[in-house]
C-alpha cells in the first residue's frame, strides 16, 4: 500500500513537471497542497464563442491513478457548453487540459468530429424552440443524450447566435474577473487567486519580469508566442510519460 501511494506521488509529481514544461497556452493548474489527486487552475479563453472569458476549474484524479480512466474536470455550475452537465458541473475530457482548452475555443469542432447520423439528428431536432416535455424526452432518447447537455448541443449547430449570446453571459457572470461571481458554494475552497493582478505596481514588476526573460532554444520570436505544444500522459501499464497533441481548427469558431 505505502509503495503504491509512493509510486502515485511521483507520478503526479512527474506529471506536474511536465505541465510546467509542456502546459497548453492559456491554462493554469496545481494540485491542491492537501490533496494531491484533486487540482485546481484557471483557463484563459483567446478565441471562439467564449473568448475574454477566465474560468476556474478543477481536475480530479481517480483514486488509483494511474489507470485507465481519464480525470474528471469540473467547471463552475452553469457553464453552457455541449460538454458540462449543468447541474452537476462534471465534465469528462479525454485529451485533459488540451483538449479542453479546445472545447472552449472551438467548441463546433467537437460538435463535427461525430458521426453524420447525429449531425443529422441534431440538424433537425429543435431543443430550444420547443421545450415540452415530449419534444425534450424525443430528442434525448434520439441520441442528443450523449451529450451532457444536449440544449447546447442543439443551439451550436442551429442556432449559433443564441448559442454566443449564452456563451457571452458565461463569460460575464463566470470569469474569475466578475465582481459578482455566480459560484456554488463548493468553489469556496478554490486556492488559486488574481486579486493582485488589480495591483498596478504588481502588474508592472510581473511585465517587467516576464520582459526581461530570455527564451533558450528558441530560434525566433513566433517559436515564443507559440510554445511548446503537446498534453502529458501515463501509460498505466509500463508507467512511461508521452506526450501528443491533436490539432484542432480554431476558424470554425472564430
Amino acid at each position: 500500500m505505502f509503495q503504491r501511494m509512493l509510486t502515485q506521488e511521483y507520478v503526479i509529481l512527474a506529471e506536474l513537471n511536465l505541465l510546467s514544461s509542456r502546459h497548453p497556452g492559456g491554462v493554469y493548474a496545481l494540485p491542491d497542497p492537501q490533496n494531491p489527486l484533486s487540482w485546481q487552475g484557471l483557463i484563459s479563453v483567446r478565441s471562439g464563442y467564449f473568448h475574454g472569458g477566465i474560468f476556474p476549474f478543477k481536475l480530479q484524479l481517480p483514486p488509483d491513478f494511474p489507470c485507465k480512466f481519464v480525470p474528471r474536470i469540473f467547471l463552475p455550475k452553469g457553464f453552457y457548453h455541449p460538454y458540462v452537465d449543468l447541474q452537476t458541473e462534471k465534465h469528462h475530457l479525454w485529451h485533459l487540459l488540451h483538449h479542453m482548452r479546445n472545447l472552449l475555443t472551438s467548441p463546433t469542432s467537437c460538435i463535427l468530429e461525430h458521426s453524420a447520423e447525429q449531425l443529422q439528428f441534431l440538424s433537425r431536432s429543435s431543443v430550444y424552440e420547443d421545450h415540452s416535455a415530449a419534444t425534450s424526452n424525443q430528442v434525448t432518447a434520439g441520441g442528443c443524450s450523449t451529450y451532457p447537455n444536449p440544449e447546447a448541443a442543439d443551439l451550436i449547430v442551429n442556432h449559433k447566435t443564441e448559442f454566443g449570446s449564452r456563451a457571452r453571459h458565461c463569460v460575464r457572470t463566470l470569469s474569475v474577473w466578475c465582481e459578482t461571481k455566480n459560484f456554488s458554494a463548493h468553489w469556496d475552497d478554490f486556492i488559486i487567486n488574481i486579486n493582485g493582478w488589480k495591483d498596478e505596481s504588481f502588474v508592472q514588476c510581473a511585465r517587467r519580469a516576464i520582459q526581461s526573460t530570455v527564451a533558450v532554444g528558441c530560434d525566433s520570436q513566433s517559436d515564443v508566442a507559440r510554445g511548446t505544444p503537446g498534453y502529458s500522459w501515463v501509460d498505466p501499464k509500463t508507467m512511461a510519460v508521452f506526450s501528443s497533441e491533436a490539432s484542432t481548427p480554431d476558424t470554425l469558431d472564430a
